[in-house]
């Protein structure tokens, strides 16, 4: 057996706790100015699409909300784990369950794109 020294952390045993290199120092001002500049941006765009599906009534632009929904729920998922109010895990579990849903939205709007109805098939009058 070898001699284990007491209350000394082993020297290559990384941190668990240390933030991720581009979170940590200058980097985190960065990320947090590009993370508030997606969710403004992602928020103008989700109100006019809001404006839009509500004057056409259209599923396709309703669902194109939906997505657009999930794109700023992506912004403010990486704003919270910033400012530590969203656990890493949390974070992974979500961000990758918005990915998800982002392109199923999209799957079903293309889909509803593809399908015509009769109101589509008559003529504008």
């Amino acid at each position: 057996m070898g001699w284990i020294p007491v209350g000394v952390p082993p020297a290559s045993t990384p941190s668990l706790a240390s933030p991720p290199l581009l979170h940590a120092g200058s980097g985190e001002q960065v990320l947090s100015w590009v993370l508030l500049t997606a969710a403004g941006v992602t928020t103008v765009l989700f109100g006019l699409s809001l404006i839009v599906a509500y004057r056409r009534r259209s599923r396709r632009y309703l669902l194109i909300s939906a997505v657009l929904a999930a794109l700023l729920s992506r912004s403010v998922a990486g704003l919270l784990t910033l400012r530590g109010l969203l656990s890493p895990g949390s974070h992974h579990f979500l961000e990758h369950g918005l990915d998800a849903l982002i392109a199923i939205l999209l799957l079903a709007a293309v889909y509803d794109s593809t399908t015509t109805t009769s109101a589509e098939r008559r003529p504008n009058t």
